[in-house]
């Protein structure tokens, strides 16, 4: 019988749609709150001549772990030791959690366990530079950018850009306070002229500039193994979505995209260089019709746009990879 593991956190909206689409095709789910290894999870594991056998247990789960024919990285969280600890210990327990429930079940690749997607690809997709050479280099246009922690640099980027730059989050895009548990999201925001009169808090960090492109309308595209969705996001009608969708995206106005098929075959191409089953990007369509790449998120937020057109089946098409790899895997 087919088994898949389900790695994620608690309040995971996006597990049991694919949950209930992988029971409907007959296979048996496993979901671990990846946060709770090891202190509410036990794992043994000894390795053989036919690899790694043993298993998770997990509040009423036993998992065979060579029973595993998938595993899903949908939502990982990382194990915070609870207990008196000093600061070098704490981090010294959470690492061995981590590297020790990781490393046992990248191992099972080599047991013909399939990943969406593997730990290393998901990390490496997460460079932003390296998205836009990559994009770049499979042929989609990319917005000129600018990576810089010089003041200098930045006054003359928005010069050569005649003022039309916005600046973005390298990595996540949020801040997190962990004792008042709150996230405060870094949304993309444009630069304006006053901002040059001090320039100072550039040094502090690096700094993403990037021309700021008009846009007819704003993409999504999800590809999930063999299968690419693309959705139309209207955002260019509302003030406060018009910069960063996602500031008003429950406002805004959704359709379907076919997209044409040179641009199809070079996300494939994209998404191939990562090494990724699963990736969630943006792109702009602009006024005159050329399609230029944004970002890509390898392990990101996809079911919202469900709810929003349920005739994207996307949960459907993660059950059906993770089901049948090799019929539907990139």
């Amino acid at each position: 019988m087919k088994h898949v593991l389900i790695l994620t956190r608690s309040q995971d909206s996006h597990t049991p749609p694919v949950v209930e689409g992988l029971q409907h095709r007959g296979v048996r789910v496993s979901i671990l709150h990846t946060a709770d290894f090891p202190e509410a999870a036990l794992l043994n594991a000894q390795i053989g001549h036919g690899g790694w056998t043993g298993s998770l247990t997990y509040q009423d789960q036993h998992i065979p772990l060579e029973s595993l024919t998938s595993i899903w990285r949908r939502r990982p969280e990382k194990y915070k030791a609870s207990g008196n600890y000093t600061a070098g210990e704490k981090a010294f327990i959470e690492e061995e959690a981590d590297r020790a429930l990781i490393g046992m079940l990248e191992s099972l690749v080599l047991q013909e366990t399939f990943w969406v997607s593997r730990t290393h690809s998901v990390r490496r997709a997460d460079l932003k530079a390296l998205q836009l050479s990559a994009a770049h280099h499979v042929g989609i246009r990319v917005p000129q950018t600018l990576i810089t922690n010089d003041p200098e640099a930045v006054a003359d980027f928005y010069e050569h850009c005649q003022g039309n730059v916005v600046l973005k989050a390298v990595a996540q895009g949020t801040i997190k306070d962990e004792e008042e548990q709150i996230e405060r999201f870094i949304y993309t925001s444009q630069v304006a002229k006053d901002h040059l009169a001090d320039l100072a808090g550039v040094r502090i960090t690096a700094h993403f500039l990037q021309e700021y492109i008009p846009k007819q309308i704003e993409l999504r595209v999800v590809v999930i193994g063999r299968q690419i969705f693309a959705a139309e996001i209207h955002s260019q009608h509302s003030e406060r979505a018009k910069i960063d969708f996602r500031r008003g995206y429950s406002d805004l106005q959704y359709h379907i995209h076919a997209l044409p098929n040179e641009i199809t075959a070079n996300i494939f191409k994209l998404v191939n260089y990562f090494d990724l089953q699963f990736s969630s990007m943006d792109l702009i369509l602009t006024p005159q019709g050329e399609y230029v790449f944004l970002d890509l998120n390898p392990n990101g937020q996809y079911y919202w746009l469900q709810l929003r057109l349920p005739e994207l089946h996307l949960a459907e098409a993660m059950a059906d990879v993770l089901a049948s790899p090799k019929e539907y895997r990139l």
